[in-house]
């Protein structure tokens, strides 16, 4: 018996047993003790070896089971036996000789006491469990108050060695090893298990793990970790499966879906292809799903590649469902075998906006030098441990925030501004450094850092909108043409004015956004998305020849959904012709009925645009989906396309692993998975999370 809590009332006992410390009233380990004391002069009892006298009896009845926790808290009143009074407060309960209403008087009017009464009442009957157990006694588990217990099922009893204090000899005693009472307790567990290796993409080898495997068993001893080989070839291809139906479940129902593939390399020799679906549900929730990871290194063909993609398709029976397929446009083969599948190809933004910013600053060869000596002065510093000591040191006398240099990825153009940025704060202290220990000719001049610093503000409105399609959880595609049109107005604005590096910089950015912003305006799915986006409407366009071109076909096409929708209405004939009172009139009449039916479905397709634009637009901040949630009744003809477009996403890639880390470490783990598993995991983990 160790440290002793005390309690206002009732003074409980820490004991440790099993690797596990309980807290035990002393009253209860008293009777026990005293119990065991009648008896030590006939027969010789054990003491156990944390110095707590073994309260397992020699008598052939076991122990007594435990006064109820709750009577620690009420006193029995001697005149009224079916009462009793509350030691806190003085009240007096009915109690009927059960403890119900004296356990429900302590969680309603001293909450905290019943919460102690509960944990001590279930640590009680554990220990009053391994004692039965112990005795060699039938184990009956205690019910519910109220209920009739029940006997306790399947409890494996194991031998174990235990060292006897008082003769020092080693003998056999009896060790409980409680298993669930269901089986689905374990399940929930293993699947929490699976969650945790699919979602942070862990190895199946990581159970294997000695620090993994004590980790779990100091948060449940009860359960048996599942073996890697049972991960692997059962369990995770089952979860599959069972995942796969639930989504098919909003799969089959939904109307339009847009897919995205990203291609990537495993350890820089297998080529894998990820294609994923995005569509909009019935109750206006977005949803992203991963469809299938193949390996395409051997046969990366336009017709092998558009093979798989209808086998995926296929399988999943999207395939005529399927309005366009947005990639990396550096793939043409992606692009032949959209078009073998008669898909549309929509060029990823994120990698347009990379490609506009690479180009521009490697055609100006000032900031190509500029570039290469900052990074080169950045690599310095992280190879020299000294020269990163006293960085830091030299920081902190000059009042400079102790961060460290930011060296650049050359395949993503963020990492270098973030470079020239860090560098723009901390050049005295590097300079300060560099020619402390000998490293002159790496200092960076007044005027190259003049440079740099007019390199990030030409570049920040760039930033911005990256950094906004990387925050996002997920970038629709009618971003494309407002933030396209404002990045080319933002940078034509004062060229003439700067000198020469800034200026050059600024005309090669307009230049290649020219080339590759050039029909934004007039791709239809990219204008559409865009006039059904109730945040940028026709506030987003600058050609007003391609505004009117995607608004005309906008009507057409919902005029096409409204001839859809419309139920066919009886002939003339049945509605005229069959009255032979009236065939005098019937003239007169058929000629009132086609004058009401002027609504046609062109009319009434126009009319609903006329209405859905002269609505206010919402905060740029907003969800569009909330709006058209809202307003669906309101357009029930435009809710149709507005489904159907919005559901295109700008970026092929997951928007928040677009130029981030967190993108670096996604492609780190995926490469630490055996390449047998990795459709089950990549599937997993996005359909999971």
């Amino acid at each position: 018996m160790n440290d002793f809590s005390t309690s206002p009332l009732v003074q409980f006992a820490s004991i440790e047993q099993g690797g596990r410390v309980r807290k035990t009233p002393v009253a209860y380990l008293q009777t026990e003790e005293t119990k065991v004391r009648r008896t030590r002069s006939s027969k010789q009892v054990p003491i156990m070896a944390d110095g707590v006298t073994s309260i397992i009896p020699k008598s052939n009845k076991g122990p007594k089971r435990p006064r109820s926790v709750v009577w620690y808290y009420f006193d029995k009143i001697l005149n009224e036996p079916q009462r009793a009074r509350c030691k806190m407060c003085g009240a007096t309960c009915h109690h009927a000789n059960n403890t119900s209403n004296l356990f429900k008087h302590l969680r309603v009017k001293h909450p905290s006491t019943y919460r102690e009464a509960e944990s001590q009442r279930e640590a009680e009957m554990e220990l009053y469990l391994e004692l039965k157990a112990k005795s060699g006694k039938p184990i009956i588990r205690p019910g519910i108050r109220g209920r009739r217990p029940k006997a306790l099922t399947a409890i494996p009893i194991v031998k174990a060695e235990e060292t006897v204090l008082l003769n020092n000899s080693p003998r056999e005693t009896l060790v409980v090893r409680k298993s669930y009472g269901a089986e689905k307790v374990k399940q929930t567990m293993t699947r929490a298990l699976l969650k945790m290796i699919t979602v942070d993409l862990h190895p199946a080898s990581i159970v294997n793990g000695k620090g993994f495997r004590d980790f779990v068993k100091s948060l449940d001893s009860r359960y048996e970790i599942p073996s890697k080989k049972v991960i692997v070839k059962n369990l995770l291809s089952e979860l599959a499966e069972e995942t796969k139906h639930k989504i098919k479940l909003d799969v089959v129902i939904a109307s339009y879906f847009a897919l995205t593939v990203e291609t990537w390399t495993y350890r820089d020799s297998q080529i894998f292809m990820t294609l994923s679906a995005h569509f909009i549900k019935d109750s206006w929730e977005m949803s992203s799903i991963v469809l299938e990871t193949f390996d395409c290194t051997e046969e990366k063909t336009e017709t092998n590649i558009a093979t798989s993609f209808k086998r995926i398709t296929e399988e999943w029976g999207i395939t005529d469902r399927v309005i366009a397929l947005v990639a990396d446009n550096t793939e043409d083969v992606i692009h032949s075998a959209a078009l073998v599948n008669g898909w549309e190809e929509l060029v990823c933004f994120g990698h347009t906006i990379n490609i506009v910013i690479t180009n521009a600053l490697t055609s100006v060869a000032e900031l190509v030098r500029i570039q290469k000596k900052t990074s080169d002065a950045v690599a310095y510093f992280e190879k020299s441990t000294k020269a990163a000591d006293t960085l830091a040191a030299v920081q902190q006398q000059h009042s400079l925030p102790v961060h460290k240099l930011k060296q650049e990825n050359l395949r993503y153009w963020t990492s270098t501004y973030a470079m020239f940025e860090r560098m723009v704060e901390q050049y005295e202290a590097v300079n300060t450094v560099l020619c402390f220990l000998g490293k002159d000719h790496m200092c960076l001049c007044d005027d190259e850092v003049e440079l740099i610093r007019s390199v990030v503000e030409v570049l920040k409105p760039f930033e911005a909108a990256t950094k906004e399609l990387c925050t996002e959880q997920y970038t629709y595609m009618s971003k494309v043409i407002p933030i396209a049109t404002l990045l080319q107005q933002v940078t034509s604005v004062g060229i003439a004015t700067l000198p020469g590096p800034q200026s050059a910089l600024k005309n090669a950015l307009i230049t290649q956004m020219q080339q590759l912003f050039a029909n934004v305006e007039n791709n239809y799915k990219l204008a559409v998305s865009t006039l059904l986006d109730p945040r940028f409407k026709r506030h987003a366009f600058t050609d007003l020849s391609a505004l009117d071109i995607a608004h005309q076909r906008l009507l057409n096409e919902l005029a096409t959904v409204v001839q859809n929708s419309d139920t066919p209405s009886l002939g003339n004939d049945a509605a005229y012709g069959n009255d032979p009172t009236g065939s005098f009139w019937n003239m007169f009449d058929r000629k009132v009925s086609e004058a009401g039916a002027m609504k046609t479905s062109a009319s009434e397709a126009d009319n609903e645009t006329r209405r859905y634009f002269k609505e206010a637009n919402i905060p740029r901040n907003a969800n569009p989906l909330t709006w058209w949630k809202l307003n669906e009744v309101q357009f029930p003809n435009l809710k149709v396309l507005a489904q159907k477009y919005l559901c295109i996403p700008a970026t092929s890639t997951a928007s928040n692993q677009l130029f981030t880390k967190e993108g670096d470490v996604i492609a780190y783990k995926r490469e630490q998975i055996k390449p047998n598993i990795l459709h089950t995991m990549l599937f997993l983990n996005k359909n999971l999370a």
